[in-house]
């Protein structure tokens, strides 16, 4: 696979600085620390870049994933979160190849166009689908391997978390994209 190791060391560094970035944001509270699900950022990294660099940035997405809570919080570190990121990048692979198999939506692979809802439709589903499936299937992993149920209240906070870290996350790289082009730092790409 060509480029597999850039692609490797940037998303990981990619992806540690969001957590490190979401974390502090989040966690500027100990006490109220679950407000930080809220706009959970991470998982913005986890679609943005399997949509754009595809199995490439799984092993990094899954180094960050869970080296990523053992940096910012050692102390409460839970030994099965290993199993729980495989399932939530399992959610966002599983949530790309569906879409790309129904043809629901394309994506065209460049972040450097022009913004509007065509670039993005492909990107806003993914974020969706993925946080369904992650909120879910995490959830019962995370159930099961700590026998206790979990609250629907909870597997909302994921979803609504997901979808709004991600939306966040996006956001950020269109207004970074779209300045870098201004400043003709990046070239423009036509829609053609």
């Amino acid at each position: 696979m060509k480029y597999f190791f850039q692609v490797t060391l940037s998303v990981f560094i990619g992806s540690m600085l969001v957590y490190a970035l979401w974390s502090n944001i989040a966690f500027s509270t100990p006490d109220k620390g679950w407000v930080g699900s809220i706009i959970f950022l991470p998982h913005g990294c986890k679609v943005i870049f399997y949509c754009f660099f595809g199995a490439r940035s799984l092993p990094a997405l899954y180094l960050a994933d869970t080296i990523g809570p053992n940096f910012m919080w050692p102390d409460e570190y839970i030994s099965f979160t290993s199993i729980g990121s495989l399932f939530s990048l399992l959610s966002v692979v599983v949530a790309v190849e569906t879409l790309k198999w129904s043809k629901v939506s394309t994506f065209s692979y460049s972040i450097v166009k022009k913004i509007n809802f065509a670039n993005y439709q492909f990107l806003i589903y993914v974020t969706i689908l993925s946080a369904l499936l992650n909120a879910i299937f995490t959830n019962l992993v995370f159930s099961l391997l700590n026998n206790i149920t979990i609250d629907v209240l909870v597997i909302a906070r994921f979803f609504i978390g997901d979808v709004l870290g991600s939306l966040c996350f996006v956001t950020f790289l269109m207004i970074l994209f779209n300045l870098l082009r201004k400043k003709r730092l990046l070239p423009v790409v036509d829609d053609n």
